[in-house]
């Protein structure tokens, strides 16, 4: 009989229900698949292809573009997952804020945070912009309050008030964003960035969800005075001597300082320094709030966990606290562990490339001082003795390691470099073409200075933060760099005029009829040992070589370097001098 006919249904009936019951439970299993250790994985998480990002060290431009670079490569790629491997002390401010709207930003939503060994400051930042976040053990998380690097001090030190709310209201936005859109605890993250922020845990009896309340939500839900009696976590001082112990006839009054409330949530924005940013802040966020509304009528339905912080330090997660405060998702050591995590099959690395390292040596300070050295002394050597070309050939090497990796990255435009190229031209003009030194060489060495130092300063950070300490800190240090290069250029060139002839370099350089071992009797040296103060203006000679402009003209048996003024001169030419200063003699045709 055929599977169609009814005496063929009635046969397939039991093994048809058995079909449906196996295909209605197969319908549950995505919430959950199989790693290869036999593990259950959540259908969210599971991926076969992960791409694993590190970032190692501080975070500044350089990590930033990096970053971005290698999340293009692995959405490129068909990467299922992408893993940003953390160990950082943290960083600059914009910086981290680019790398969190890149992350937030990619196609691949699967974004996993991991914290090994360390996340601190802007690494945790960029760690919350992730939808999970998984530590190794040990690992330390936390600690983003803002701080600023003091040039002149040589050490770190806590922000002025003013300026410390102008960073804030960034930082709070993108923490209670990541929050806010990856289920962490809202109230928690905003303590890690800000000052004196007294948190309490609490779990609800019915759900078992665990977050944090402030004190007036402590005092809606339970009788009494707050209990400051200990915290949880290890970093916090036990009391809190700057807020004194609020009366118990206040009511339910909020405390002097308290996280940021959305709009949405019904809640008055918190007083304190938070509250002259927290109009700011909730003007920008986009995502709900994942809080539950607490009134009086909760009191019994939460229970007290214990006190997490009062504020008086920052807060700093360990592994197990990572747990208890419900931020991390799991324990992974290595990346064995991290392909069973997600019951992948395929892990790939995308560290720093080679290009972007050198990149970031370059633009280091004592390297980009040492180039401006180099192109000064070799600028002045080309200038001094004109023809000898290597010297030359050097600074214009040195220039283009100066302009092209800021110019890569940004720290340089279009104006920097137009400004060097300007300096150099009018030096070059008021030396060789223009007598004496007059308002030529003056701009020209404004336009110089000027353009290296705006080399020093990241284009777009100066721009968003004209007056912050970081944009402050770039230009001194931009400055000092500078001056110091000036200043051993100076010496250099001291040095070589003194003693051109007899360093062993430059005398192979120079042009010579004689031996080189007959040095005593070298018209050649004994004519640079003169000044060119010797020569008067209309004394004539002979071209001894080609002027292009530069060469050597014979006076009176004597050899000297000379410039043309009338550019190209045969040798053999008649000339006269037309003007002598003391680094170069101006020539023309008799």
């Amino acid at each position: 009989m055929r599977p169609g006919s009814e005496q063929g249904v009635h046969r397939w009936r039991p093994w048809s229900r058995l079909a449906s019951a196996v295909a209605a439970v197969l319908l549950l299993v995505p919430a959950s698949v199989t790693s290869g250790q036999g593990e259950a994985v959540p259908a969210a998480r599971k991926a076969d292809n992960i791409a694993v990002i590190t970032i190692d060290g501080a975070i500044d431009m350089y990590t930033e573009l990096s970053v971005k670079r290698r999340l293009k490569v692995a959405e490129d790629a068909g990467a299922d997952a992408v893993v940003i491997e953390i160990n950082s002390p943290g960083g600059e401010v914009t910086a981290v804020l680019e790398v969190c709207n890149a992350i937030k930003a990619s196609p691949i939503t699967n974004t996993v945070a991991w914290i090994h060994p360390d996340a601190y400051s802007g690494g945790a930042i960029v760690a919350l912009a992730c939808r999970e976040i998984i530590v190794s053990d040990p690992c330390s998380f936390g600690d983003a309050q803002p701080i600023q690097f003091n040039a002149l001090k040589g050490g770190l030190e806590a922000l002025p008030e003013g300026e410390r709310q102008k960073i804030m209201a960034p930082i709070i936005a993108e923490v209670t964003n990541s929050a806010r859109k990856n289920g962490y605890d809202e109230y928690l993250v905003q303590a890690m960035v800000s000052r004196h922020i007294e948190l309490w845990l609490v779990r609800d009896k019915e759900t078992g969800r665990t977050f944090t309340i402030d004190e007036r939500e402590y005092r809606m839900l339970f009788d009494g005075k707050p209990d400051r009696s200990g915290t949880i976590l290890p970093s916090a001082p036990a009391t809190n001597p700057e807020t004194p112990e609020p009366p118990d006839a206040g009511g339910p009054e909020p405390a002097p300082l308290a996280p940021i409330v959305a709009r949405e949530d019904e809640f008055s924005p918190a007083g304190g320094t938070l509250a002259a940013i927290a109009d700011e802040v909730n003007e920008g966020l986009t995502e709900r709030t994942r809080r539950p509304k607490l009134s009086e009528a909760d009191r019994g339905k939460y229970q007290l966990l214990g006190y997490v912080t009062n504020g008086n330090g920052p807060v700093v997660l360990k592994h197990d606290g990572m747990f208890t405060l419900g931020l991390a998702s799991g324990t992974v050591n290595n990346d064995q562990e991290l392909l069973a995590w997600f019951g992948a099959k395929n892990l790939s690395r995308l560290n720093q490339s080679w290009s972007e390292g050198f990149v970031r040596f370059m633009t280091l300070l004592p390297v980009r001082g040492l180039l401006v050295v180099v192109f000064l002394l070799g600028m002045f050597l080309e200038m001094s003795s004109p023809g000898l070309a290597l010297p030359g050939g050097v600074a214009l090497g040195a220039l283009i390691l100066l302009l092209a990796p800021p110019f890569m990255v940004g720290m340089a435009s279009w104006w920097e470099i137009a400004a060097v190229l300007l300096g150099i031209a009018l030096i070059f003009a008021e030396i060789f073409i223009i007598p004496g030194f007059g308002v030529a060489g003056i701009v020209g060495l404004i336009a110089l200075f000027g353009g290296l130092v705006g080399t020093f300063v990241p284009d777009q950070r100066g721009k968003l933060f004209p007056d912050s300490p970081g944009a402050q800190s770039d230009l001194l240090y931009g400055v000092a760099t500078l001056l110091m290069a000036l200043v051993t250029s100076g010496i250099g060139m001291y040095l070589i005029s003194k003693h051109f002839g007899t360093l062993p370099l430059l005398s192979r350089l120079v042009l010579s009829d004689q031996p080189e071992d007959d040095d005593e009797h070298d018209p050649m040296l004994a004519a640079m040992a003169r000044p060119p103060e010797q020569l008067a203006v209309g004394a004539e000679g002979v071209a001894h070589t080609p002027l292009r402009p530069a060469g050597k003209a014979e006076f009176d048996g004597r050899i000297f370097d000379v410039v043309t003024e009338e550019g190209y001169i045969d040798a053999g030419t008649s000339v006269k001098v037309s003007a002598v200063s003391e680094f170069r003699i101006l020539v023309e045709p008799a």
